[in-house]
């Protein structure tokens, strides 16, 4: 299990950074110090390692998603946050990176039907995880009766992962206070 777990942890860091179609399994090979033989009594398929790493991503993202919304009070300050937090990391990498699971819905969509399956249901999971966030406050009478939270949370996540899709293109967190001030706004705009 240690060497699974070192591969899908080297493959992940490379992915990061190059994308899927970007990385060999040589390189992921290389990077976890095993032969490319080794790597494959592991994972048998590129296809195979690519979908481990996308599980593995998503399971961990999940587990993070799950843990900031569950302890959310204030639905607003909860949606900044994500937008604050996503602005400090990318600050911090010089504007690189962003999200991996955005990245790779970005670059497998169109052509990988069984990735593009995984992350729609993890785009999904973290969508009901903000909606959720948003329909408490509706109830709870924070906001209006008319929020739509499932579609305010499509509408937010989109802003979120176009955001970290600007910050790399330009090399500027700007966008995503940009898209911060937007989401919040909007939010703003149906307090009760």
């Amino acid at each position: 299990m240690e060497a699974r777990a070192r591969i899908l942890s080297m493959a992940q860091e490379l992915y990061y950074e190059h994308g899927m179609r970007g990385v060999s399994m040589d390189a992921v090979a290389a990077a976890a110090g095993l032969k490319k033989a080794n790597l494959f009594h592991y994972f048998p398929t590129r296809d195979a390692l690519q979908l481990a790493v996308i599980d593995l991503t998503s399971r961990d993202m999940r587990e993070e998603v799950r843990r900031r919304c569950a302890r959310a009070r204030q639905p607003i300050r909860a949606v900044a946050r994500m937008f604050d937090d996503a602005r400090a990391a990318m600050g911090a990498r010089g504007c690189r990176g962003g999200c991996l699971l955005g990245n790779l819905a970005q670059e497998l969509s169109d052509g990988d039907e069984p990735a593009r399956r995984k992350l729609a249901d993890h785009l999904a999971f973290w969508r009901d995880q903000v909606a959720g966030i948003l329909d408490r406050g509706r109830r709870s009478g924070f906001f209006r009766k008319e929020l739509d939270s499932r579609g305010a949370a499509e509408a937010i996540l989109a802003l979120f992962e176009g955001s970290l899709l600007f910050a790399k293109a330009h090399k500027t967190t700007g966008t995503i206070l940009s898209a911060r001030r937007m989401a919040t706004g909007y939010l703003e705009a149906l307090r009760a």
